[in-house]
């Protein structure tokens, strides 16, 4: 096992860790501290922002995932799949967080 096999082992069990932190619902801070906290934008409601919460979870457990895979599966072929999950999953958890956050 390589040097870069101990990193995605890292990666990806900081990964998890921040997956399951959104999961319960205490990624919030996080996404504040990220966001720059503008006040011009109004809050979501708990439901929504639950929503919003899980399907970061999920973004960053696919990345976990992936980061897993690249560990075991030390080929170039896996570099290039993860690269083409990656693009998915963050295409999806755009239209995702678009979908939760729209006004009705």
């Amino acid at each position: 096992m390589g040097n870069s096999a101990y990193l995605d082992w890292i990666l990806a069990a900081i990964c998890f860790f921040l997956a399951v932190l959104f999961f319960i619902g205490k990624g919030q801070k996080l996404l504040d501290a990220f966001s720059g906290k503008n006040n011009k934008t109004p809050k979501m409601d708990e439901k929504t922002n639950r929503k919003y919460q899980c399907g970061i979870g999920v973004f960053i457990l696919i990345l976990g995932l992936m980061e897993v895979g690249m560990a075991v599966f030390q080929t170039p072929l896996m570099g290039i799949i993860s690269v083409v999950v990656v693009i998915i999953d963050l295409v999806w958890v755009v239209f995702f967080i678009r979908k939760v956050t729209e006004k009705k």
